[in-house]
């Protein structure tokens, strides 16, 4: 599966019930290091697709999700966004772990 793309916060809502684990990307359309580091969250949920693909038990156990500030602002003020790209990690729908900043060897420890 690809990073979904969030358009409403019902839908964000929805995935946090559905999925144990979500990782949030919260960008902006306007932020260059965004730009430059969405490539690699997209892969992170590609190689979890693939692993999904490999054991289908894995199916509801982590989902990649892309939320533009500016486009759900009221979101990014739930979960405290003050920089971008801000990346938050979810597990059953609580926050456990943050990353501030476009460090793709960090993201790849999360």
């Amino acid at each position: 599966m690809e990073a979904i793309e969030v358009k409403s916060i019902e839908q964000f809502n929805q995935l946090k019930k559905d999925y144990a684990r979500v990782a949030i990307d919260f960008k902006a359309v306007w932020c260059g290091p965004c730009k430059l580091i969405s490539p690699i969250f997209k892969k992170l949920a590609q190689e979890q697709a693939e692993i999904v693909k490999a054991d289908s038990t894995k199916a509801k156990d982590l989902v990649f999700v892309i939320v533009d500030v500016d486009e759900l602002s009221e979101l990014a003020q739930t979960y405290e966004i003050t920089a971008m790209p801000t990346f938050k990690f979810l597990v059953n729908g609580n926050p456990v772990d943050e990353l501030i900043g476009a460090s793709k060897d960090l993201l790849k420890t999360k």
